[in-house]
């Protein structure tokens, strides 16, 4: 009899365990489906120009990031120029997790590529340095965006 209730307390704790798994891997996921990252401030709406309105500007500097399902990025750095209006065109491969999520910290940017559509990010770097860009957890090997005079 002590050995039936034995596999009863055992079975209950692994199905508490897997009950616990299942709802952080549920909350994981909608945190990152949102966008939202407490440490990071405000962001600049996807598709928007920040700094700015987009008229009486250059023409912008077309960059391409593509998070890949080996946790890192292609490509790993990119160069732009400090006060020329860029777009970042942001994909990502299927099954990357919480990489479908870009943030460019320092500069409060971010976009979130759903099932491997393409994100556009429009702004005007108003100051020079290398900020990365990683997912919202920092999960992914990180990239740099350079700022150039």
């Amino acid at each position: 009899m002590a050995e039936k209730q034995v596999v009863n307390t055992n079975t209950m704790f692994l199905l508490m365990v897997v009950a616990v798994v299942l709802v952080f891997a549920f909350l994981a996921n909608n945190f990152m489906a949102t966008g939202n990252n407490a440490n990071q401030g405000p962001s600049t709406p996807i598709g928007q120009v920040a700094n700015g309105s987009a008229q009486n500007q250059q023409p912008s500097s077309d960059i391409y990031i593509k998070a890949l399902n080996s946790f890192s990025y292609d490509p790993q750095q990119v160069t732009v120029k400090k006060g020329q209006p860029v777009k970042i065109h942001f994909t990502a491969e299927p099954n990357v997790g919480c990489g479908r999520q870009l943030v460019i910290y320092g500069l409060n940017l971010n976009a979130v590529s759903k099932n491997g559509e393409e994100q556009v990010i429009e702004f005007t770097p108003q100051k020079e340095g290398t900020f990365e860009y990683n997912c919202g957890m920092r999960m992914m090997q990180p990239g740099k965006l350079v700022v150039v005079p």
